[in-house]
């Protein structure tokens, strides 16, 4: 698949943007700013108000895309501060879009999936507690959990080892290479290690910074 942007202007920032952007494989958005990359991954997903210009997806205008299906099941976005709502529990905050995504699954298979990957993952937490007794960084994880436990058609990962310590962001490498062969990526970062040797395209966001405004 490829993602389109036809001078696309914004109210996250984006001016006159056009690029062409492949979903087939792992592509790194290199951007030393971060600010650019991360108001890319929301237009892509209606995030963002787009002022003039169109986004779309192998030629399917974005809203009709969407409209087609449930948002989630098709990109699977990992934002990157890990959000969680407060008012709920961690368990709660991991079944709210897999129950929308998936109703018929009964609780020991949801029970079933979220074991999984919180193994995977190495977090061994209370999933009975709030958010706010939790480290950023263990919220993080929790929301590459969240998102794959949909089985989305793609990933959108923005920095994905912003709040992560030493022994975690090696823990998330290590899984992200090995969904490396079953999830095309897009990876927002401006981290290296996600550059040669990883990613399949690197676009350097750099030369594009004229088509941002801060």
């Amino acid at each position: 698949m490829i993602v389109k942007f036809d001078s696309v202007s914004s109210r996250a920032g984006l001016c006159n943007f056009s690029l062409s952007i492949p979903l087939d494989q792992v592509t790194l958005l290199y951007d030393p700013s971060k600010i650019f990359s991360a108001s890319i991954l929301r237009a892509m997903l209606g995030l963002d108000e787009i002022y003039s210009g169109n986004i779309y997806y192998d030629g399917i205008d974005l809203d009709q895309y969407f409209a087609d299906g449930v948002q989630t099941s098709k990109l699977g976005y990992v934002f990157d501060e890990g959000i969680m709502l407060s008012n709920l529990s961690l368990q709660e905050n991991l079944l709210l879009p897999l129950h929308w995504v998936k109703p018929e699954l009964d609780t020991a298979q949801s029970d079933a999936l979220i074991s999984h990957w919180m193994e995977l993952f190495e977090l061994k937490l209370d999933l009975k507690q709030r958010p706010e007794l939790c480290r950023p960084g263990q919220l993080k994880l929790l929301g590459f959990v969240r998102t794959l436990l949909v089985n989305p058609n793609y990933l959108l990962l923005d920095d994905p080892f912003y709040l992560l310590n030493k022994l975690e962001r090696e823990i998330l490498y290590r899984v992200i290479k090995q969904l490396k062969a079953s999830y095309p990526m897009l990876i927002a970062s401006i981290d290296d290690e996600f550059g040669a040797g990883f990613a399949d395209a690197i676009i350097d966001l750099s030369s594009f910074q004229d088509n941002f405004s801060y």
